[in-house]
């Protein structure tokens, strides 16, 4: 094959080595490239502009995007309102959405931060409960990190790498913007898990005794299976993937938040342990233990509500 063609057929492949025939128009593996060389280049440039002039920035940018984006406002209103148990049209939802778009610019200069400087944050960053996963991996099982899109566990993205003793993957979209950034994860030491792969091969990594990194509030993509379970100050249906690998794996499933506590500063918090829906319990077992789980999160979302990035829909119940 000559080189400029075999060059053009790399290009056309995502990072798993397969082609994306189905991806939309001007977001395939291709267009996933060429943002990867921009979000490269824009770390390069961003993780050496002092605080003092990114964060007025993040201000002005995240200010702009609450102007325009009127489906992202909407969307963040009624899980916002949900979160502090408030109607999506009082001003403190309304300011609540505000300052949390805001803080999702704040997030994204951070990212380039981190992204830039790796050293630097693992150096700042503070961990608090890295003995929890340790105690779950030594039963033999693999642990399940289970996160929500609160604060940025991206920025965080070189953590587990650096306090576990086993290896971790992230389970992803398969999308345009996760090929993008796929080699910085991969830089950081993460494996990366696609949505769209069989479960199998999430099972398998956790039957190695490795980390697995999932995130229990966004249904987003091709429709999950659900549980119905209390969230916030409703029920609301919760992607079953978290609990259904912890049960047939066995794995504990270990809470893991990552939030800013400053300008470029940054903490994990990792929980204790919460252990796996019995085996053969089946989905009352994982109703039960994802009921736990979400307990969980709605106390660190109510913590720190303008970090909840939750611009998805979600199949919010005033009943179960």
């Amino acid at each position: 094959m000559p080189v400029v063609a075999a060059s053009r057929h790399r290009w056309s492949l995502a990072p798993d080595g397969h082609p994306r025939p189905d991806a939309p128009f001007g977001r395939g593996p291709l267009a996933a490239r060429v943002l990867g060389r921009v979000i490269d280049g824009a770390a390069h440039v961003g993780s050496r502009v002092p605080t003092s002039v990114t964060s007025p920035l993040a201000v002005v940018g995240g200010t702009a995007e609450w102007a325009l984006r009127g489906t992202k406002r909407r969307r963040l209103a009624e899980n916002l309102g949900h979160a502090i148990g408030a109607p999506q049209r009082s001003g403190e939802v309304r300011h609540l959405v505000r300052a949390e778009v805001v803080n999702e610019s704040r997030r994204s200069a951070d990212l380039l931060w981190a992204m830039g400087k790796p050293e630097e944050f693992l150096a700042t960053v503070d961990v608090v409960g890295a003995e929890h996963p340790h105690a779950a991996l030594a039963r033999g099982h693999g642990v399940v990190l289970a996160g929500i899109h609160l604060g940025g566990w991206e920025v965080a993205a070189a953590v587990p790498a650096a306090i576990l003793p086993t290896r971790t993957s992230v389970i992803v979209a398969d999308n345009w913007l996760a090929w993008a950034i796929q080699h910085v994860r991969v830089a950081a030491g993460l494996g990366v898990v696609y949505r769209s792969a069989s479960p199998l091969h999430a099972l398998r990594l956790l039957s190695r005794g490795e980390a697995l990194l999932i995130f229990g509030d966004d249904a987003s993509g091709a429709p999950p299976r659900l549980h119905v379970v209390p969230f916030c100050d409703a029920y609301a249906g919760l992607p079953a993937g978290v609990v259904s690998l912890a049960r047939m794996s066995g794995a504990p499933i270990v809470p893991y938040f990552v939030i800013p506590i400053g300008p470029r500063r940054w903490r994990v918090v990792i929980e204790p342990a919460i252990d796996p829906p019995a085996r053969r319990g089946g989905e009352a077992a994982e109703r039960e233990v994802l009921a736990a789980l979400a307990g969980r999160w709605t106390l660190a979302i109510r913590a720190q509500p303008d970090q909840w990035a939750a611009s998805f829909p979600i199949a919010w119940r005033s009943t179960p």
